[in-house]
């Protein structure tokens, strides 16, 4: 960074593997090499070292911004975070703590079909987890059918939002 670690925003991230999916990282649970951390639409020039952790400077401070992970750049194609972002307000001169726990995920695909067989096409679908919030969207292809791809393992429930519904 050109500006000073004391006059501009910057987050300290660690990325682990959440083995357990409690959300904290336990003694055991490995740390993740070689992850590059995004902030807001920019990426980290390094990616994390042996102990999973990257210094990223240069943020303007007292502005929110959201941290995540580029996904492409883990060593495992299934691993996904167990939270999508995180929101932080960098201050001046001290980096924020940011954890970024990684847990197994997957694909959920499907169709919407009418009676007679026929997809539904364009219809708009919600992911939805166990707690109510939407994770996810997508519209359903020609034929209906459908692809929530790197999803964290879980249970959700797959809805219409309301204004399609109706229509």
């Amino acid at each position: 960074s050109r500006q000073p670690l004391a006059n501009a925003g910057a987050i300290h991230a660690r990325v682990y593997r959440d083995l357990n999916d409690n959300g904290v990282r336990d003694v055991a649970e490995p740390y993740e090499k070689g992850a590059l951390v995004t902030t807001g639409s920019r990426l980290s020039e390094r990616a994390t070292g042996a102990d999973g952790a990257v210094l990223v400077g240069g943020l303007t401070t007292f502005t929110p911004v959201t941290v995540g992970i580029d996904q492409s750049s883990l060593s495992d194609p299934m691993l996904v975070p167990k939270k999508a972002l995180q929101v932080i307000v960098p201050r001046p001169g001290v980096p924020a703590e940011v954890e970024i726990g990684l847990v197994g995920g997957g694909d959920i695909e499907g169709a919407i079909v009418k009676s007679g067989g026929l997809g539904f096409e364009g219809l708009a679908l919600e992911l939805v987890d166990a707690s109510g919030k939407t994770v996810a969207t997508t519209q359903t292809d020609f034929d209906g059918f459908f692809l929530f791809e790197r999803v964290p393992y879980g249970r959700y429930t797959i809805r219409v939002p309301p204004a399609p519904a109706e229509a």
